[in-house]
């Protein structure tokens, strides 16, 4: 199999993001976070390709401001790489505050690195790395490729790769340590430059917004952990039914439109109705009369408070209405000293049958384990049985709508 970072990157997110992209082939919506992202790479591009003659910083801003992908008034000539994408701007505010975060980026990167106290070795260096899983038999084999965008020699002949974040948040520096895109770029370069070590390599993530740069390094046991890592993100890409994946990324996921988790928030009004029902007033029927049940169930618990209280304090066990009646029952938890039940039940064989294993316990004891053995865990996952099932939630389409803008 030929596959990259960013297609791993996916279907850890959402398998079915990467069916959309990888099988499906449907080329995905750019968000404007993801352009602007990329024209701010394109402007550092830019930049160091200028190299030995670097621009002044004014340059640098002039570039950024000349090739800005503006929606209003007539498209420049050199705006045609961003407008080629079909980005525009929902208004003049947006574009303000997005084209004013631009230039601090810049201007704060700028005074920050320059001048370059590092030689620039190359930009955006693609890479291939053969990743064998069968390395004595024939086939098994995968291509990984990737694109590294900044490798920089340091004065002490360090190899420094440089990764450009314009995200909104800094991960931890364990998170940087464990960060698979970096393991997979110390890879890629390994096979690329063989001769360049890993003692002599620093992976760097650069996080612009913030002119922050986190380092980390890689062993060469690093590097098989994260051979193993590919491999098994492969095997589960073979066995995969491509089932979407909900979480705070699909803010920013191009393929909402087609996705069934979101594909009804973009549908119009005729094409909610089937058989001549109208779902949006089905739903809406639903928890207006889930609401009413909860004011009925908190009616009835608060009655029956009151009458469990009189049955309490009259020592009674059954009290009458003329519609119905309660009895007071006892209920007792049980408990078993748990070695004297094994010794009686073990030679009968039936220790094994009482303990089954309860999900909702081990996904508590989950969170309190190293993340390597929970990975171990969900290797040896097998699902029994799915169900389909409704679940509702209170969040409107109101609700929705907003996060997501």
């Amino acid at each position: 199999m030929r596959i990259s970072y960013s297609s791993l990157e996916n279907f850890k997110n959402c398998p079915l993001k990467y069916k959309y992209s990888e099988i499906d082939k449907i080329k995905e919506p750019k968000t404007k976070e993801a352009i602007f992202g990329n024209y701010i790479h394109q402007v550092l591009k830019w930049f160091y390709q200028q190299d030995p003659h670097f621009p002044t910083l004014e340059g640098l801003l002039e570039y950024y401001y000349n090739h800005w992908p503006t929606s209003t008034g007539k498209p420049q000539k050199e705006k045609a790489y961003l407008r080629s994408q079909g980005f525009s701007w929902q208004d003049e505010h947006e574009e303000k505050d997005y084209f004013q975060e631009g230039m601090r980026i810049l201007e704060e990167y700028y005074k920050k690195n320059f001048p370059p106290k590092s030689i620039i070795m190359d930009l955006e260096t693609k890479f291939e790395a053969v990743v064998d899983e069968t390395p004595n038999e024939p086939g098994g084999k995968h291509i990984l490729t990737g694109v590294i965008d900044r490798i920089d020699k340091l004065p002490d002949d360090t190899i420094e790769i440089i990764d450009y974040k314009t995200g909104k948040r800094i991960p931890s520096q364990n998170d940087v340590d464990t960060n698979l895109q970096l393991s997979i770029y110390a890879l890629g370069l390994q096979r690329k430059w063989p001769k360049i070590k890993l003692e002599n390599l620093r992976l760097s993530l650069y996080f612009l917004k913030f002119g922050e740069k986190i380092e980390t390094s890689k062993t060469q046991e690093d590097i098989i952990k994260t051979q193993e890592k590919i491999i098994d993100l492969i095997h589960q890409i073979q066995k995969s039914s491509f089932e979407p994946k909900s979480s705070p990324l699909c803010n920013w996921c191009g393929y909402r439109p087609l996705c069934p988790l979101w594909r009804h928030l973009y549908e119009d009004t005729l094409a909610k109705e089937l058989n001549g029902i109208n779902i949006e007033q089905k739903i809406d029927e639903y928890f207006k009369l889930r609401e009413e049940k909860e004011k009925l169930d908190s009616q009835l618990k608060e009655l029956k408070n009151i009458i469990e209280l009189y049955s309490r304090q009259k020592g009674l066990k059954r009290v009458f209405g003329n519609n119905g009646s309660f009895n007071q029952e006892v209920n007792h938890k049980i408990s078993f000293d748990k070695n004297k039940l094994k010794e009686i039940l073990e030679p009968l064989g039936k220790w094994d049958e009482i303990l089954a294993i309860d999900p909702k316990k081990l996904q508590k004891v989950m969170k309190e384990i190293p993340p390597e053995l929970r990975e171990e865990i969900e290797k040896i996952k097998k699902i029994e049985k799915s169900y389909q099932y409704l679940e509702a939630d209170n969040k409107s389409k109101k609700d929705w709508e907003e996060e997501l803008h």
